[in-house]
């Protein structure tokens, strides 16, 4: 088991502080030889052994499991099921091949929550998992996003400037009250302009709003 540890701290919506942590199963070539994450941006705990996962997801109190390079599905499938028979609201990161966006797409709709390309480096890659643990968004590296996006089928909703403003403070990662407080109406009315964005983007809830719209050039 390795563990490099760092000293910075991220912000959750809940306004509660919690480290990065992050356990890596599998391989990721930007670890190698390296000892410490940059600017102390996390702390990544390598799992050698997959008995040990278990043990190593309740020691650390990791909030990510991140899957590398020589993991197949079936392996990401296996490992995260473990992580959350012991944590449950753990998360997943994958490192894909690139331009691999069927997997990628696969994944997302899966529930994974951060999807980059193998070659990422450890800046980088740091930096997208705190991205989506700050900010509760998902992130995908832009070989992959990319792709995606040209295959987003069906025109642009129209949305009214309301709505487009609603979506702007939503992909800040606001909340309703929030949100509200920010356009000087009540909690009513932004949850009237959210069902309206549900409906036009045939979206289950707030983050596949966002991811929606972005996909198609709104926010």
């Amino acid at each position: 088991m390795h563990t490099f540890p760092t000293e910075c701290t991220s912000t959750h919506e809940d306004g509660d502080t919690g480290e990065c942590r992050v356990i890596l199963v599998g391989t990721w070539p930007a670890l190698r030889g390296e000892g410490t994450v940059p600017d102390g941006a996390a702390q990544i705990t390598r799992c050698a052994e997959r008995d040990e996962l278990g043990s190593i997801v309740y020691a650390t109190g990791a909030g990510w499991i991140l899957a590398g390079q020589d993991l197949d599905d079936g392996d990401v499938q296996r490992t995260i099921a473990k992580a959350r028979a012991v944590r449950e609201g753990i998360r997943l990161a994958i490192l894909g091949q690139s331009r691999d966006w069927r997997r990628c797409e696969r994944w997302m709709r899966r529930g994974c929550r951060v999807y980059l390309e193998d070659t990422i480096n450890l800046r980088r890659g740091v930096a997208a998992i705190r991205a989506s643990q700050t900010l509760e968004v998902n992130v995908m590296d832009r070989i992959f996003f990319e792709v995606l996006r040209e295959r987003a089928t069906g025109p642009a909703p129209h949305l009214t400037r309301r709505e487009r403003d609603v979506l702007e403070l939503l992909r800040r990662g606001m909340r309703n009250r929030e949100i509200a407080g920010a356009l000087f109406v009540t909690e009513n009315t932004v949850e009237y302009h959210m069902r309206h964005l549900l409906s036009k983007f045939s979206a289950r809830n707030r983050l596949e709003v966002v991811e929606r719209a972005t996909a198609l050039g709104l926010a």
